[in-house]
């Protein structure tokens, strides 16, 4: 008891930072992509979200999949972010606005989904398939004018989406890329949270077009700085934890990398390079544990991707860096993570499902 009350009269002298509560949060992405039947289950998903009541929910991409990106369809998606009951933070996936097709070619998608297409459907996507198809990505639709309206409708102010909203940090105010109204960051319980705009479909770099080449350019030298901003405000906060949201799925299936565990989509010089290279260096001179959360591959897993062995007895590398990807269509369900910012590990996972 004395040990006790000397520490105490030592924390009280050296003002020690109060410790950091436990709290959940829930991660889910790639959501009802079988309209209109997957919308009763989505919205059956947001009740039982609420009624685990976590702290905040992040949503980490993909929101449709075929489905026409208009204004009016965005609207309906942040509708269904006002059901939940609780802060949401959204970072958008690539089917909101890479992966947009005209609105002629939705129905022919669905048809081929369901195993209904006809001689003409099949014929569009022979010549779609082609060089010259493919080069002009003949089925698309404009993206970048998808994302001016993501931007607009998920992303007007500084506040996160859902019930009881939180403020946000958002990167368009505090640096240079005034665009980036997306990429935000916060802090909760001494960990500190952010989303970086990275998205499957190579990241929208398309070195057939010009004008989606240099957004992903742009973007990219966006997300790189913030990435670098969330981490220093960590070491400068002496954060316990950084957990970092994003879309993409930053690593292929299987094989080695060559400097990381896994091999990343694209390789050496690919669209992902980048992002991974400064998850792994800052997330490594942090020392402390980093969560990476995504979607897009629509498989639930939890490991360390990043992670590389010297060998039985040498000390592993990247380790404390660890991957959720969360479940995605035709599983429509979440994961609860609950963090104790005070343990060693902070991190664990359940899944949250009807």
């Amino acid at each position: 008891m004395a040990r006790v009350g000397l520490l105490l009269f030592a924390c009280l002298a050296l003002s020690c930072p109060a410790l950091a509560k436990p709290f959940d949060f829930v991660a889910l992405g790639d959501t009802a992509y079988n309209l209109p039947d997957d919308y009763p289950v989505y919205r059956a998903l947001i009740q039982t979200i609420n009624s685990a009541n976590p702290a905040f929910t992040i949503h980490v991409g993909d929101t449709w999949g075929l489905q026409e990106c208009s204004d009016a369809e965005h609207q309906r998606i942040r509708d269904f972010f006002a059901e939940y009951s609780h802060p949401v933070i959204y970072t958008p996936g690539d089917n909101e606005w890479v992966d947009c097709a005209k609105p002629e070619i939705i129905g022919l998608g669905n048809r081929f989904l369901s195993g209904t297409q006809t001689e003409e459907d099949i014929a569009i996507v022979a010549d779609a398939k082609t060089l010259d198809g493919t080069y002009a990505r003949i089925l698309s639709a404009d993206g970048l004018s998808s994302l001016a309206s993501i931007r607009r409708t998920f992303f007007a102010d500084n506040k996160s989406l859902g019930t009881n909203p939180i403020e946000l940090t958002r990167q368009a105010d505090v640096t240079e890329f005034e665009e980036m109204v997306e990429n935000a960051a916060w802090t909760h319980e001494a960990v500190v949270f952010g989303t970086v705009h990275v998205v499957g479909s190579a990241n929208n770099f398309f070195i057939n077009d010009r004008e989606r080449a240099l957004e992903a350019i742009t973007r990219n030298r966006a997300n790189i700085d913030w990435i670098k901003r969330i981490f220093a405000e960590a070491e400068e906060s002496d954060a316990r934890a950084v957990v970092i949201a994003l879309h993409a799925a930053l690593f292929t299936d299987r094989g080695d990398g060559d400097f990381t565990g896994l091999a990343v989509r694209g390789g050496a010089d690919g669209p992902f390079h980048w992002i991974v290279l400064a998850i792994r260096d800052l997330g490594a001179e942090f020392g402390r544990p980093v969560l990476v959360v995504h979607g897009d591959f629509h498989t639930f897993e939890i490991d360390r991707p990043f992670m590389v062995s010297g060998g039985e007895m040498a000390p592993r590398q990247y380790a404390n860096i660890t991957r959720l990807q969360v479940y995605g269509a035709p599983e429509i369900k979440a994961v609860r993570v609950t963090v104790e910012p005070e343990t060693p590990w902070v991190f664990s996972f359940a899944p949250l499902h009807n």
